[in-house]
Order: structure tokens, then sequence, then C-alpha cells
């Protein structure tokens, strides 16, 4: 049970560290949620910083979720351990302790490129079969480059990430996986959907920027979560 619960809060303290905001920070000495959607994802570093920092902080982002959820199955070989650690990661990523320890609230990213690390570690393992880890990401990856493809102009990332969310439980379900790992896939999408809110709002209003859009920070703009 220690050992349980120390994995699980090693998770959620690893997914705190926010890595766009540290490249940004490095890089232009700007924070990157002064731009964009707000956040400190792969794609807002991408519309500040450029397409290297972008790439490194999805790297980066989902290679914290792998380490965790190789780490926490090999400590304890337990699913239920191993799915509660996988889905702390994402939760750190989404509610930072960096913020809540510098600014006294929580702010965070989507957590897309950590469910993408957990997809990817999981399947590694051999806890869930690649077709169902890959799904997803094919799935966003149509919504993202359709558009272009057809149209010549990349889409909003939201609305490619949007359907590849709800295909997530819908894929790890036809899997048949461990009982774990299904309530964890509903628990990944639950997440996601719910850091997406602000997103929704800003399609309704005709503000949410596409992908190909390189913003710079207003000066004297909110941070907001």
């Amino acid at each position: 049970m220690e050992k349980a619960v120390l994995v699980i809060v090693a998770g959620y303290i690893i997914g705190s560290v926010p890595f766009g905001y540290v490249l940004v920070r490095l890089a232009c000495g700007k924070d990157v949620r002064d731009c964009g959607s707000h956040n400190i994802g792969a794609v807002n570093v991408y519309r500040l910083a450029g397409p290297w920092l972008g790439a490194l902080t999805l790297l980066l982002d989902a290679g914290k979720a792998v380490v965790m959820v190789v780490v926490a199955a090999a400590l304890t070989g337990e699913p239920a351990v191993t799915a509660a650690a996988a889905f702390s990661v994402m939760v750190g990523h989404a509610y930072s302790a960096w913020f809540l320890l510098s600014e006294r609230r929580l702010s965070g990213g989507k957590s897309v490129a950590s469910g993408i690390g957990v997809l990817a570690a999981l399947a590694a393992l051999g806890a869930l079969p690649w077709w169902s880890a890959l799904l997803p990401v094919g799935v966003w990856s149509i919504g993202l480059v359709g558009p272009r493809l057809v149209t010549g102009r990349w889409w909003c990332v939201s609305m490619a990430t949007l359907p590849a969310t709800l295909c997530l439980p819908v894929a790890i379900s036809a899997s048949h996986p461990a009982p774990p790992y299904l309530a964890l896939s509903l628990a990944m999408a639950a997440l996601i959907l719910a850091r997406h809110v602000g997103n929704l709002a800003r399609l309704r209003a005709g503000a949410e920027p596409r992908l190909g859009q390189r913003l710079r920070p207003k000066l004297g703009s909110p941070v907001t979560q």
C-alpha cells in the first residue's frame, strides 16, 4: 500500500513539471500562457516559440507519462496502481503543483501529450494492443490534417482533439483490457474534455486560433488557466 501511494504521488509531482512553460521562459523570457489558448502545451509553445520548442515540449510531456507508467508497472505489477499513476501524471500536468507553489493557484495544460504517453507506454508494456492505443491518435491526425489537405488551411487543434478524446474510451473498451485500464480511459477522456471547456467557448466565439497561426503575447493580457 505504501509503495502504491508513493508511486501515485510521484506521478503527480512528475506530471506537474511544466516543460512548455520552462522552455519558453528560458528561450524567450516570456510566459507561454500569455498567448493563444493560454496553456503550457506543445501547440501553444509552437505558436509563441516555433516548431522546434513545440516538438520538444510534446516529447517531454509525453515522456514524463511514459517514464511514470513504466516505473509504476515495474515497481508494483498491479494494473490498478499503474492506471492510477498514469492518471496522476495527467492530473499533475493539468493542475500543476509548480504553479500552486509559485503563484498560489492551479494552472497547467490540456494533458493531451501526457495522455499520448500513457497510451504508448501501456501498449509497449502489453497492457493494451497497439491498435487501440493508436486509433485515437489516428482520429486526431485525420481531424487535423484532413482540412489542410482539402482546403489548404490548418484546422483548430481542439476540433481534432475532441473527437479523438471521445474515441479513446471506445477504442480501449473494444480491446477488452483489464478493468483498471478501462476506468483509466474514461477518466482520461473526462479530464481532457474538462480542460477543453475554454476552447469550446472560443470556438463558439470564433476566437480559437488555428494551428498555423503564430501569435505573440499582448502586454497586460491576463494569464488564465
